[in-house]
């Protein structure tokens, strides 16, 4: 038979009550004793808590929702795990549903995340300033991240660092032409070319996956260019990945041939690149732990929007032309 909270207070020589408020985190206070003998009764009977009757006493699961565009994107991977460690140091659980950045999909999962009682949802859309139609009437807090300010300043950023090491026929490798991260970064690149006098050709923007299949492509597309580019600005770090390999296998060399920028490269790719890859960053830490923490602030049966900071950051490395003072195994490299 399952082990009940009786069993464990019986044997803990405590109330039920408090047994409840050890495995839940509260309302009240209890003892460190009472709070050890609890956990040992519940060790050594193996008892786990009923997560139907927990939500018919308390009206929450401790659990909430998480749907993004494609988990194997190292932006979209590192946000996760980070909203999975806060979360967990908030004693919930994170259900995660990735919609292949198809609306529809997206949807579809936040439905079902609702309907199985999920106390919030973390939304990354594939287009968060249009996705109120699909989270109105789902009855459960939604926060949806989106940085459209920042997306622009990244690529403003990124475009005007390969200017300044001379590069004059800069191309833009691009997510699908329908992706709002995509749409902003172009934004910013055809704003700093034009400022600077320098060619917007339709053939230097390539749109292909945020993958790096998609970056291998697009990469081997502009390096066969009559006039190959001397910059890219690169959506992706997975694309970036795709990009070395192309100019390896085609030898172009990077920075002396072509200068490459890429955005959200992750710490453990990056300096470990050859060469080490300059990155546009996001504070994707501070970022995971608002929308936990918003989430969490708001309750149930609310909605909330949250558009986070526009803080970018050009962590400078070789791909750029830059020098590297960094080195594997060290702390995190110079950034500008």
């Amino acid at each position: 038979m399952a082990v009940t909270r009786d069993d464990v207070a019986h044997a803990a020589g405590v109330s039920t009550a408090v047994v409840s408020y050890v495995v839940n985190g509260g309302p009240r206070p209890v003892s460190a004793l009472s709070r050890a003998r609890v956990l040992k009764a519940i060790d050594e009977l193996g008892y786990r808590p009923d997560a139907v009757a927990r939500y018919l006493r308390t009206g929450k699961t401790r659990s909430i929702g998480l749907v993004l565009p494609d988990i194997g994107v190292p932006y979209f991977s590192r946000i996760t795990q980070r909203i999975t460690e806060v979360a967990m140091q908030n004693q919930y659980q994170v259900l995660v549903a990735t919609s292949g950045g198809r609306i529809e999909n997206e949807r579809m999962h936040l439905e079902d995340l609702s309907q199985r009682r999920v106390d919030g949802i973390i939304l990354m859309s594939i287009d968060p300033m249009h996705c109120h139609p699909t989270v109105d009437g789902l009855g459960a807090s939604v926060i949806v991240i989106d940085r459209p300010v920042a997306g622009v300043l990244g690529a403003v950023e990124a475009t005007r660092h390969l200017v300044e090491h001379g590069r004059t026929r800069i191309a833009h490798l691009a997510g699908p032409p329908d992706v709002p991260g995509s749409v902003r970064h172009r934004q910013g690149w055809t704003t700093v070319l034009q400022d600077h006098g320098l060619p917007v050709e339709a053939a230097l923007e390539v749109h292909l996956p945020l993958d790096r299949a998609g970056g291998y492509r697009g990469a081997q597309q502009l390096f066969s260019m009559t006039r190959p580019p001397d910059g890219i600005v690169v959506d992706s770090d997975a694309q970036a990945a795709g990009v070395l390999r192309a100019a390896h296998d085609m030898a172009v060399r990077i920075p002396e041939d072509v200068g490459i920028i890429t955005f959200d490269a992750t710490e453990d790719t990056a300096p470990y690149s050859v060469p080490s890859l300059t990155s546009v960053d996001s504070p994707l830490n501070e970022i995971a732990e608002q929308a936990v923490e918003t989430l969490l602030a708001i309750g149930t049966g609310h909605q909330q929007r949250l558009v986070d900071d526009d803080r970018v950051l050009l962590v400078r490395r070789e791909s750029c032309g830059c020098s590297d003072p960094s080195s594997p195994g060290s702390d995190l490299p110079t950034a500008s």
